[in-house]
């Protein structure tokens, strides 16, 4: 019996997907289990990167190796791998920015309406006298709703800069005073 090694070991070869790092060099049907896997756990590899440059923890890694006959082998035709990562920082750094950001964001939607009545009120004034008094006042309000936003952005600064030397931010311990 004469088989033909190049039925019994054929080529495969190997698209990536739109985006993917690596090499789509063809592969005999018995490397290609090794040649998917190596490309597959360098996708790992790199992901993990990723997640610790983030300061993201790797909490579950997987790697799929579709199979099929192929000549006298069995053969890998494709991959998948996927990293499951749980990055404790951003949700941090989201819960802190939340709680501080939404009272500030309350007093500037009060603000916001302060300026809406006296905006109102302005057109409807006839003496130049209360023109003036009102005119101020809305100069004031808008005074002070751009002193808050500064503010908010001071505190999502220090926030960041807390979390980024690993240090606790209770968003209750932060004195944010919204008297302005």
């Amino acid at each position: 019996m004469n088989v033909n090694s190049a039925a019994a070991n054929p080529i495969l070869y190997y698209k990536l997907d739109p985006g993917e790092w690596g090499s789509s060099a063809p592969a005999t049907a018995g490397t290609s289990v090794a040649h998917v896997s190596s490309h597959e756990s360098s996708n790992i590899l790199r992901f993990e990167s990723e997640a610790t440059k983030k300061g993201c923890y790797v909490v579950a890694k997987d790697l799929y190796l579709n199979l099929r006959q192929d000549g006298m082998y069995l053969a890998a035709t494709s991959g998948m791998s996927s990293v499951t990562t749980y990055c404790p920082k951003k949700d941090k750094e989201q819960a802190a920015k939340g709680s501080v950001g939404s009272e500030i964001d309350k007093k500037i939607h009060q603000y916001d309406k302060k300026q809406l009545e006296l905006d109102t009120l302005l057109k409807t004034l006839k003496g130049s006298a209360n023109k003036t008094l009102v005119k101020q006042k809305l100069r004031s309000i808008e005074d002070r709703k751009m002193e808050l936003q500064q503010k908010k952005l001071r505190l999502y600064t220090e926030i960041t800069l807390l979390l980024a030397q690993n240090l606790n931010v209770n968003p209750d311990m932060l004195n944010v005073d919204l008297m302005v």
